[in-house]
């Protein structure tokens, strides 16, 4: 299947990112996710954003998932446990073998490309779901990022967002690592405006107590799961 290569863009900012992030996960041994809820896949014992990502991709069945920005890979691991055969890709090393060794752990398997999202090459109609769960806040072209994984996805594919706000400023203890958030109605959200919206939501100041060796601060979130409306459709 032909690949999606990627356009032009400046990475200035993706060392940062990736040294920031290298460093934090080998401190912890669990960045993201610690509680024991962390790989089921009941949608009751999720936030309200991940409930109804496993509930959809549940419903829709086993197919193939692309999880960009994947952490330590929590939605990855979940998803393969929903029996998606699933491409995590990761800009950090260190959260790459994490993601392995978690995964191993859970007894699940999936590959593993540690590349920065804004240059990953894609194969083109591929993915039934696509995660952007907390990455497109360190993408500066996040348009880009949109298209190219529009163009990896099947006809009908899900895909499930969730990035800062500009609702509630980028707090100090962020000014570490470069930090793009996106406008409520802004460029993510008007991407996604074709599509079909399965759920959308806005989370304004929420407390932020998820990043350990951060003091307390608080975020704003855009949270969208958006399915594709296959050609035909579009066309009425």
């Amino acid at each position: 299947m032909p690949e999606i290569a990627p356009g032009p863009t400046v990475l200035d900012y993706v060392p940062r990112i990736r040294e920031f992030f290298d460093r934090h996960y080998a401190a912890h041994d669990r960045y993201w996710w610690r509680g024991e809820n962390r790989y089921s896949t009941e949608p009751t014992e999720h936030t309200r954003f991940n409930a109804v990502v496993l509930a959809e991709a549940a419903r829709r069945g086993p197919g193939l998932a692309l999880d960009l920005g994947a952490g330590e890979g929590a939605d990855s691991i979940r998803l393969a446990r929903l029996g998606y055969q699933v491409d995590a890709v990761e800009l950090s090393a260190v959260a790459c073998e994490k993601i392995e060794r978690f995964a191993r752990a859970e007894g699940v398997t999936i590959t593993i490309r540690n590349e920065p999202v804004e240059t990953a090459q894609l194969p083109a109609g591929r993915y039934d779901a696509v995660l952007m769960n907390g990455c497109l806040h360190y993408v500066r072209d996040k348009a880009g990022v949109l298209r190219r994984a529009e163009a990896a996805s099947a006809g009908d594919a899900l895909h499930a967002v969730a990035l800062f706000s500009t609702a509630t400023p980028v707090p100090p203890e962020h000014d570490e690592v470069p930090v793009f958030p996106d406008d409520e109605d802004g460029t993510v959200e008007r991407f996604y405006r074709d599509w079909r919206s399965v759920y959308r939501a806005y989370e304004r100041g929420r407390d932020e107590h998820s990043h350990p060796g951060f003091g307390p601060h608080a975020h704003s979130h855009i949270k969208l799961v958006q399915q594709r409306r296959p050609v035909k459709e579009k066309s009425l």
